[in-house]
């Protein structure tokens, strides 16, 4: 989520329920990537460092605000946007167009930057042994765009990025699908700045 000039990145990881509707190659990858333990959920802001693992979503505000409020303290090197004429899903794929302003000359330096584009439904069903009823999985990656880890990106200051990203439509929900982009240092996994359509179909 984006605020102002700075960046608050929120993830989520929730243990996988081992439905092939939801587990796949890439995000098991992704989980060990950031080193996601045996607590669920665990959480991630900015990429790059844990939240405290609890269980109790009473809880969750009082952990969490201090955290979101220092991520926003942060000053970044980059704006971002997404063109809304050309953010769109057709009939067989969708289309994502991101500009990039870099702000500061200290993205000149940074040699491991990568351009993530998260293709999500919202709300994926799947069944639950358990419940013996579908459940659903909130926020469903379906298609991270370029490899498991993104699109190599760099940036010069005083030179403005803008890319269109397409990418085929699976068989989803359309009305649930939308994007979430955000450049990452795949060095310290620090997101610089994201950007988000929450919805293509409103």
């Amino acid at each position: 989520m984006t605020y102002g000039d700075s960046v608050v990145f929120f993830s989520w990881y929730h243990q996988d329920p081992g439905h092939e509707e939801l587990q796949t190659g890439a995000g098991e990858a992704r989980s060990a990537r950031y080193n996601v333990g045996d607590l669920w959920p665990s959480a991630f802001f900015d990429g790059s460092y844990r939240a405290p693992q609890e269980q109790d979503t009473s809880r969750f505000y009082y952990l969490f605000s201090g955290m979101v409020d220092q991520a926003r303290s942060q000053p970044t090197v980059l704006e971002m946007t997404l063109d809304t004429a050309d953010t769109r899903i057709d009939s067989t794929q969708a289309n994502i167009r991101v500009r990039i302003t870099p702000t500061d000359s200290a993205v000149n330096r940074m040699n491991t930057l990568m351009l993530v584009t998260v293709i999500y439904e919202d709300s994926a069903p799947y069944y639950s042994q358990l419940q013996g009823d579908s459940s659903y999985a909130r926020f469903c990656v379906r298609r991270v765009l370029g490899d498991t880890w993104g699109i190599p990106l760099h940036l010069r200051f005083g030179e403005d990025f803008d890319t269109l990203l397409t990418t085929p439509l699976g068989d989803w929900n359309r009305a649930r699908l939308g994007a979430a982009v955000f450049v990452q240092d795949t060095t310290s996994m620090h997101v610089l700045q994201s950007v988000v359509k929450r919805k293509f179909e409103d």
